[in-house]
């Protein structure tokens, strides 16, 4: 794996006193402050708990605050502190590399030993990169052996997954999630995001069963089927979850006459097995056979087999991720929850040796607290916010934001954020700031929160944190008031 260790430090500890800035008194600043103060008393706010911190990059001085110290359940905003340190610490250079290896010999078109995946947390053998086809990098190992005259191998299909040592499930994380995609299981083999996309359409006509494919092709799990085809007008309730612990996903519910394709995105259960399967069912398709089972070096397997210390092992194929600066796009423009618990264990794999949440946490704090960010109150409990457990403040989350644009991948860390009318979480924001802001966006029951860079009508960079907790309105409702604050923002001029 390549590994390199550039942090980018920039060890200036931010001031936040209105008095120590210059323009705090001008009648602009007054209006502006004035303005926000007015949107924050919307009765939407009422019964919610809001805080907003909103700094100039330039003189890393706030424009405005309220509550900004208090915490605050993260979401997805917790990928921000993710993604930063994991560029400030990995460098946009950093790949992971995935190894294809034996400890057997090639005799005859037989291969007489097994295969070896030596995984390295990689979250990138998915469709999000290869060509949109998420088998391609088996495809191409496959294709491989196939060009080392390999027709048959008599061993087994092991992964070494012990890269991270960790539960596949974060803490705090809830139990009724674990079926859905957004909540799929950890481990340092993944593969196609470690979830099944089931493509649903409806029949010919009203009762029809509906038509349903999934991706990736696989007898891994088995699909059982009983969407109908509902009336033009009717609603759609389709529901995807598996059967008690087995790998047999029930798919039940009905689709209108008509209708567009959906997609139900199911998680994988043993991911590591999951990947393994695949890859032995390509290895099949293209005629190679496999006499032996799949086992894993710790959990993620059915089955677990230890590796054979004294074995040397040959290198057969090699598959080498995009560069971290592409990683992140998948982190924070798409909000990718695997890609980023991936990202997470991987440095502290990196700089702890032990590849688990208590040292991620560990070494984040380390970078970021490095490089000038306050990390008082904050609390760390994953990588990507999907647990309710972590805790950060409007100014930590704006401070990180500002401070990171004095760093030399300021450009990549930006590049990586949602901005409206494009791909990613932010592309159906309306409304006039639209145009000039980079965020993340952060949901979930009762939270939504928005944190990145907005310009003024000067050009000025601001950074800026929106959260709000405990709400009882639509996120349409959140959105335009925070819209608001942002339209003010734009239009202002310190002139």
């Amino acid at each position: 794996m390549k590994r390199l260790f550039a942090i980018a430090l920039i060890g200036v500890a931010l001031s936040f006193f209105f008095s120590s800035d210059s323009y705090a008194s001008s009648d602009e600043m007054k209006k502006l402050r004035a303005s926000l103060a007015r949107i924050v008393e919307d009765k939407a706010f009422q019964s919610a708990h809001i805080g907003i911190s909103i700094i100039s990059t330039k003189s890393s001085l706030p424009l405005f605050q309220y509550n900004d110290t208090k915490r605050f359940v993260s979401a997805s905003n917790m990928k921000l502190f993710t993604s930063a340190a994991a560029l400030l610490y990995l460098s946009p250079d950093f790949t992971y590399e995935t190894k294809l290896l034996t400890d057997g010999t090639i005799t005859g078109g037989t291969l007489k030993g097994n295969l070896i995946i030596a995984a390295s947390g990689d979250p990138t053998i998915s469709g999000y990169f290869n060509k949109n086809n998420p088998t391609q990098v088996f495809e191409n190992w496959a294709d491989t052996l196939i060009q080392k005259g390999i027709k048959n191998i008599t061993g087994d299909i092991i992964v070494d997954n012990r890269y991270f040592n960790d539960n596949p499930l974060g803490a705090g994380w809830h139990w009724d999630d674990t079926d859905h995609c957004f909540s799929a299981p950890i481990d340092a083999f993944s593969f196609n995001n470690n979830c099944i996309a089931l493509t649903i359409s409806p029949g010919a006509k009203i009762n029809d069963p509906a038509k349903v494919e999934i991706e990736p092709k696989t007898a891994y799990v088995t699909v059982l089927p009983t969407v109908t085809t509902g009336s033009k007008n009717s609603d759609m309730d389709i529901k995807a979850e598996y059967m008690n612990n087995s790998k047999t996903i029930l798919l039940s519910g009905a689709i209108p006459l008509n209708h567009e394709i959906t997609i139900k995105y199911v998680a994988a259960r043993n991911p590591a097995a999951f990947g393994a399967f695949v890859f032995k069912e390509i290895l099949l398709d293209k005629g190679v056979e496999v006499s032996g089972k799949i086992y894993c070096t710790r959990g993620g397997c059915d089955q677990v087999k230890d590796l054979n210390a004294s074995s040397a092992n040959t290198l057969l194929a090699v598959y080498r991720s995009p560069k971290l600066s592409e990683i992140i796009k998948v982190v924070n423009k798409l909000s990718n929850n695997l890609y980023t618990e991936n990202l997470f264990l991987t440095m502290a794999k990196e700089k702890k040796k032990e590849g688990n949440a208590q040292e991620a946490t560990s070494a984040v704090r380390e970078i970021l607290t490095k490089a000038g960010v306050n990390l008082e109150g904050f609390y760390m409990a994953d990588g990507s916010g999907l647990s309710r457990f972590n805790l950060i403040t409007p100014q930590q989350t704006a401070q990180i934001l500002s401070i990171i644009t004095q760093s030399p991948y300021f450009d990549v860390f930006y590049n990586s954020l949602a901005a409206p009318d494009t791909e990613g979480t932010l592309k159906n924001w309306k409304g006039g700031a639209a145009n000039n802001i980079k965020a993340k966006t952060g949901t979930m029951t009762h939270v939504r929160n928005l944190s990145g860079y907005v310009k003024t009508k000067d050009g000025e960079l601001l950074a800026f944190s929106f959260l709000c907790n405990n709400h009882n309105v639509s996120k349409t409702v959140i959105d335009g008031l925070y819209n608001g604050i942002l339209t003010k923002l734009t239009g202002f001029s310190r002139k």
